[in-house]
């Protein structure tokens, strides 16, 4: 029998930069993501030996950002399902357009783009596929964002180890939620645990109370802006809105358009597609500064990108509203320790052309988090029966919370990894 070590890359103890190394004797990446901070972008540990393959969960720069840099040093083969590499390469290229703009050295160029595109293998849900002589990987719904994938590698001496990069067990309006049961037994489980220590309020009742705020901020003569995630949380900002039938233009700005558009190509993977389709198409997208300025002709609602505040259309928005008390920005997604939007959540003051700068229209943050609370991964670490777990992806003091909560309610050894250790998991 072959031992399998893990080593963490990135991701341990923090959130962002997410990597992970799985050895059985053939090497195995699960993840190669990036960390956006204030200071700059920070990177997983370098991987210093030949790959069998790499694997990615989902798009999100913090878990795809950092792939293209990997095909300038290896050939191996990459998986992931086909939304995720088509908002991967949106991404990718991406960055490529910031750091031109702020006249920084890029980690890849286009060409490595190219090649980590002609390396990657598009994989369905529930298809068992041998990705080496020893090792076979099967993706099932993560219910996170769209072609979010939980990743089960199961090896020739019948062990099996499940990497649920970001999932959300429960139901949202655009996902069904991860497929926990066709998961069925595994033996090691690695799991994000952003939320640990929390429970989230009933969706319903958070959608109910967001859409009641942005009509009373709007019929008061202000402008609700909604900075939010690109993928994922812009589009489902949009659906809410939809649905509730506010009458008020909405407006869409940034990356988000683009991805909105892989949502609409890619139906089988999106709950009521043809509600997000009416939704996008209500919606009034912005092309340019003159749509900037019309967005502010009247009261409205404006869903821009970047969900931390990490940059993007907002700041074209922030210096119109941020002193005008009848406006607000509603934040809609965990904000990481040191970003933009976390400053003003915990000081009132946001960065803007480097000074930061006191913001006295109202700020309000909403649990909209496509990730698992506490209680939601304890019922689905139970279903999956593992021997050992590791935690990954949270809080440096949220995770002895929730290992804490594993072990002495399942009974399972739970570990936290640090940054560069290996271990035995099967010593």
């Amino acid at each position: 029998m072959r031992d399998i070590f893990f080593t963490g890359l990135g991701a341990c103890r923090e959130v962002g930069r997410s990597s992970m190394l799985v050895d059985s004797g053939d090497k195995i990446l699960m993840d190669r993501g990036v960390k956006l901070t204030p200071h700059g972008v920070e990177y997983p540990l370098p991987v210093e030996m030949n790959l069998d393959a790499a694997i990615v969960s989902h798009a999100h720069l913090d878990h795809s950002g950092h792939l293209p840099k990997l095909f300038m040093e290896s050939n191996c083969l990459s998986y992931m399902t086909p939304p995720t590499l088509d908002i991967a390469r949106i991404l990718w290229f991406d960055t490529l357009k910031i750091a031109d703009a702020e006249a920084l050295e890029a980690e890849f160029s286009e060409d490595e783009i190219r090649q980590a595109e002609r390396y990657t293998f598009s994989v369905e849900y529930g298809r068992r596929l041998d990705i080496t002589k020893n090792v076979s990987m099967e993706f099932f719904d993560a219910g996170h964002i769209v072609g979010s994938a939980l990743t089960k590698l199961s090896f020739s001496d019948g062990k099996s180890m499940l990497y649920t990069g970001d999932y959300r067990v429960d139901e949202m309006r655009l996902h069904s939620g991860a497929d926990v049961k066709g998961v069925g037994d595994t033996d090691f489980v690695v799991t994000e645990s952003t939320y640990g220590d929390r429970e989230h309020a009933p969706r319903k009742e958070t959608e109910k109370v967001f859409v009641e705020n942005v009509i009373d901020v709007v019929n008061h003569g202000g402008w609700a802006v909604v900075p939010a995630f690109a993928v994922g949380r812009s589009q489902e900002i949009v659906d809410i809105l939809s649905e509730y039938n506010v009458s008020v233009p909405i407006f869409l700005d940034g990356m988000c358009q683009t991805v909105s558009r892989v949502y609409l190509r890619y139906p089988e993977y999106v709950n009521d597609n043809k509600g997000l389709q009416k939704a996008l198409r209500k919606a009034v997208w912005i092309k340019n500064d003159s749509w900037r300025r019309r967005a502010f002709k009247q009261p409205s609602i404006i869903v821009t990108t970047a969900g931390m505040m990490q940059g993007g259309p907002v700041y074209q928005y922030l210096p119109k509203m941020i002193n005008d008390e009848k406006s607000k920005i509603f934040l809609t997604g965990y904000q990481v320790e040191d970003t933009p939007g976390r400053v003003l959540l915990e000081t009132g003051r946001i960065p803007i052309k480097g000074e930061l700068t006191s913001v006295n229209c109202q700020v309000e943050k909403f649990d909209f988090s496509a990730h698992p609370s506490q209680s939601e991964m304890i019922r689905a670490i139970k279903k999956w029966s593992p021997k050992k777990v590791l935690l990954v992806h949270g809080d440096r003091n949220v995770m002895p919370i929730f290992k804490e909560k594993i072990e002495s309610e399942l009974g399972i050894e739970t570990i936290i990894p640090e940054t560069g250790r290996k271990i035995c998991l099967t010593g």
